[in-house]
């Protein structure tokens, strides 16, 4: 523990370790919330206890997502802000109802609701049919099955930049939530990975598409990924629908669409 810590209090650790993790100075946390250094480093020291208004502006200020602002606030002996109800609650019909659309619409390509952690709750029949069994898995048995040894590791053409995109993009939003089961994530994802090729990138094109070989067909995959916007839920702000899509023609055969129906469904 640093020695800025003793004393600090839970509420004035946690502010300095986001505000360092942000790499603001107290100066610029301050003039983001509407206070002032002074109170700043008094809240940082545990000179000072905050009200719950002042600490709804300093989560906004440290771009902080609804898990995290509750911490802070339940850090500051304060209520949590953000509800937590599952997805199948009364209070968020609209929205599942709306998610569920999303899935039957994009038939016959597939499509998953995927949480923060990466936990499949929902795919549509499509999803089902090309990566069988991943609804209802942990988080940590999908990082053993999908980076781990075998089948579905050996028939990805392009590992290597596959498993850097993942990484990248897991250690980033690790990085930005400090969430720990995240960290631990892409830590057991980076062990069964083992050593990556130096330098490697991404692939030529836009994005990464995975290019899964089966028999003699080489199908590209890309996902396409929709979030609620604004959400004041924390399941619905940790929620993403992958939509999945053919990268070439020999996947679009596959799932059993041509050209002009791929065009209607982008």
């Amino acid at each position: 523990m640093k020695d800025a810590d003793v004393g600090a209090g839970p509420f004035g650790m946690q502010l300095r370790r986001w505000r360092s993790a942000r790499g603001l100075t107290q100066l610029a946390l301050a003039q983001r919330a509407s206070t002032t250094t002074r109170h700043v480093s008094f809240l940082e020291t545990g000179r000072s206890r905050p009200r719950a208004q002042l600490v709804q502006r300093l989560a906004q200020a440290l771009g902080l997502q609804p898990r995290e602002h509750n911490a802070l606030l339940e850090a500051a002996g304060l209520p949590a802000r953000f509800p937590q109800r599952p997805l199948d609650d009364d209070q968020l019909m609209r929205y599942s109802s709306a998610i569920d659309s999303l899935l039957r619409r994009h038939e016959p390509l597939p499509a998953a609701v995927v949480n923060r952690y990466g936990a499949v709750l929902r795919a549509n029949a499509a999803f089902e049919r090309v990566t069988p069994g991943l609804v209802g898995l942990t988080p940590e048995e999908l990082v053993d099955r999908n980076f781990g040894p075998g089948p579905w590791r050996d028939a990805i053409e392009n590992w290597p930049e596959v498993a850097t995109s993942w990484l990248t993009r897991q250690r980033h939003e690790a990085d930005r939530t400090r969430d720990p089961r995240l960290h631990a994530l892409v830590e057991q994802a980076a062990e069964l990975i083992g050593p990556l090729p130096p330098g490697t990138v991404t692939d030529d094109g836009p994005m990464t598409c995975a290019r899964v070989r089966i028999g003699d067909d080489v199908f590209e995959l890309f996902a396409l990924v929709a979030r609620f916007d604004s959400a004041h839920d924390v399941t619905l702000s940790e929620l993403r629908v992958e939509l999945m899509y053919p990268g070439n023609e020999a996947a679009a055969r596959w799932l059993g669409v041509d050209g002009e129906r791929l065009s209607d469904a982008g």
